[in-house]
């Protein structure tokens, strides 16, 4: 991955750990190979204050991930540049 595509992976993360911090109910659903024409199936709609919370963490938990791993690739690159 490059680092350009992992910023853009952060900046889109953090827009989305805001998105779930508000929203009043998600979505959530299954796709399936066979039936992915038809979009999500097995859908089922949740108030934030069931999942929210969950998906925010599981959200955070990513980007500090995708955060070290930009550190990484940054300090693996200014090496090189050397």
């Amino acid at each position: 991955m490059t680092i350009p595509d992992l910023v853009q992976q952060i900046e889109e993360t953090e827009r989305l750990i805001g998105v779930y911090r508000n929203a009043k109910e998600v979505i959530v659903g299954t796709q399936d190979e066979v039936y992915s024409r038809r979009g999500l199936i097995n859908r089922t709609t949740l108030t934030a204050a069931e999942i929210g919370d969950q998906i925010v963490s599981i959200l955070e938990r990513r980007l500090a991930a995708m955060r070290a791993e930009l550190q990484k690739l940054s300090a693996e690159y200014e090496g090189e540049s050397r």
